[in-house]
């Protein structure tokens, strides 16, 4: 226990108050007890004294050496960050090279992926997959998944490229199977023109060849038509060096399948495509007869008046009014008859039944034709009400359904363009043949004018002479 000599001194003093009243004895016994005490509590501070001393030397002696070990570190701290901002200096300029690597490895599989699509399709549409199926196998395998695109892959498509472009340059003729129009396989004569056409030929049809991509076989295409089957033909015969080819890729062999017929095509405009067929063949009807009228009463009269006035002349009468018997049932005839057999009648009585004559025939002769004219005019009117029809129905179905799908709205312009079309295509028709009648008929009258004052010229003459 460690006592101070305040302690001591307030023992001491504590001591004396409560001894005061103790004897003499007692205060000299207490004394040499508290000189004792305190020569131990001295030696017990020196005591303390030296201990403390010796540990804050060595305290002292931890704390230069703990702030020698601070200095140290602290100049390792500042040559770690140091280390640590160099460091992190180069890690951004590596991030940021990857970051660009990256990028252009993206950029550059996009460019991989985009030229594969491309190669893709123009695969696709060439007849000459059917005997490569396995670079079509490729193309594909590069565009399904999570690939990553290495050097090697890139040489490959650069020379399945270079393997197109070899190909693309030969016409290849060879015997191989093929899909006809119901499905079959059939065995035919194959002529390849690299990746633009193909053609066939078996020895019951010859046209275009399509390639499938999903059966990677070739397909017959629609009916080429007479002259185009005809060409392929003689090229496959070796009777000519030009072949029909499709430039378009495949887009005019598509349409060769989709082609429609014509009674397809007349279905498609509607209940209103039926009068105006009837319009049409009551027009052909009308035209034939009148066609076959006009050629039966016209001839060429002109040998025929000059004989006529030849006897005129002479004054034979009764021989003239004999040769154009024959042509009584024509109507220059007619007139010609009605002039000779009124030959001893005045001027103007001659003049009078002829021109008679002549008005009577001429409604014979337009007989019908207005009625053509009012047909050519009624076609395309009800071709204009189909028109309408038609596109009544595609706004109902605008309004019921929407534009998103645009096959709903098919059905009411097809009938609005064919009942036009065919409402036109059997007016003009109408329209020609009514007017090359009506000059038939024009003609005719001409005729019967002409010759008429002819005979009246030549009776005025005769009887002129005789006078």
């Amino acid at each position: 226990m460690r006592y101070s000599i305040w302690h001591i001194l307030l023992m001491t003093a504590f001591l004396a108050c409560t001894c005061m009243t103790v004897n003499a004895q007692d205060v000299t016994t207490a004394a040499g007890d508290v000189n004792k005490r305190h020569e131990q509590a001295a030696s017990e501070q020196k005591r303390e004294g030296a201990e403390i001393a010796k540990k804050r030397k060595k305290l002292q002696q931890k704390l230069a050496r703990l702030q020698d070990e601070v200095a140290k570190e602290q100049k390792n701290l500042a040559a770690d960050k140091a280390e640590v901002k160099a460091l992190a200096a180069k890690r951004d300029d590596l991030q940021h090279e990857i970051a660009t690597r990256l990028a252009s490895k993206e950029e550059l599989d996009n460019i991989f992926l985009d030229h594969t699509r491309n190669f893709l399709s123009l695969t696709e549409d060439s007849p000459s997959s059917s005997q490569e199926g396995e670079r079509l196998d490729q193309l594909k395998g590069y565009l399904t998944g999570n690939r990553i695109f290495d050097l090697e892959d890139m040489t490959r498509l650069l020379a399945m490229y270079f393997d197109d472009i070899e190909t693309g340059k030969h016409t290849v003729k060879y015997q191989g199977k093929v899909l006809d129009r119901s499905g079959e396989d059939r065995t035919a004569d194959i002529i390849r023109f690299g990746h633009m056409s193909a053609l066939f030929s078996t020895e019951e049809n010859n046209g275009f060849l399509s390639f499938s991509p999903g059966s990677r076989r070739l397909l017959m295409s629609g009916d080429p038509g007479f002259f185009t089957g005809r060409d392929i033909a003689s090229f496959f015969a070796d009777e000519a060096n030009i072949a029909p080819i499709d430039i378009s890729g495949g887009a005019a062999i598509s349409q060769l399948a989709r082609k429609e017929s014509l009674e397809d095509r007349l279905r498609s405009g509607g209940i209103l495509v039926i009068p105006i067929l009837l319009v049409g063949l009551a027009a052909i009807i009308i035209a034939l007869e009148r066609l076959f009228f006009l050629s039966r009463v016209r001839s060429n009269t002109d040998a025929l008046m000059t004989r006529v006035t030849e006897l005129v002349f002479q004054g034979d009468f009764e021989k003239a009014l004999q040769i154009t018997i024959p042509h009584k049932n024509r109507p220059t005839g007619k007139v010609l008859m009605a002039g000779l057999v009124h030959k001893n009648e005045k001027h103007e009585v001659i003049e009078s039944v002829m021109s008679e004559a002549i008005l009577t025939q001429i409604p014979r002769l337009e007989r019908f034709i207005g009625a053509l004219k009012v047909l050519a005019a009624v076609a395309p009117l009800l071709g204009l009400l189909g028109t309408v029809t038609g596109m009544i129905n595609t706004f109902q179905v605008i309004t019921t359904h929407g534009t998103g799908d645009p096959r709903l709205m098919a059905g009411g312009i097809s009938e609005a363009m064919v009942t036009t079309q065919v409402g036109l295509a059997v007016a003009i028709p109408i329209m020609m043949v009514a007017s090359f009648l009506g000059g038939r008929v024009k003609n005719i009258a001409r005729d019967m004018e002409e010759k008429g004052i002819a005979l009246m010229g030549a009776m005025m003459k005769h009887n002129g002479n005789h006078a």
